[in-house]
């Protein structure tokens, strides 16, 4: 999903724009005179239509590191007390 900012609003929001598009891999589009004239896209970001397919296999180990430090018994213990 792109989003469309004028070339003087681009200018000085320059680095809110950059962290959208980096942080959120959003897409910026700039204009001038109701003209796209640039586009902002995250690095390796194909330009061409995506072609609808999911592959699951890219997630595989996807936030491991988030539990990597959690002994899991004990956080399964606590959530389950609270539920309680």
């Amino acid at each position: 999903m792109s989003e469309s900012v004028s070339a003087v609003e681009a200018r000085q929001k320059l680095g809110e724009l950059l962290n959208k598009v980096a942080l959120m891999r959003k897409e910026i589009i700039i204009e001038r005179a109701g003209k796209k004239i640039a586009r902002l896209t995250p690095m390796g970001h194909q330009t061409s239509r995506p072609s609808g397919k999911l592959d699951f296999r890219k997630a595989a180990g996807l936030g491991k590191e988030v539990w990597q430090d959690t002994d899991v018994d004990t956080y399964l213990k606590k959530e389950r007390d609270e539920w309680v």
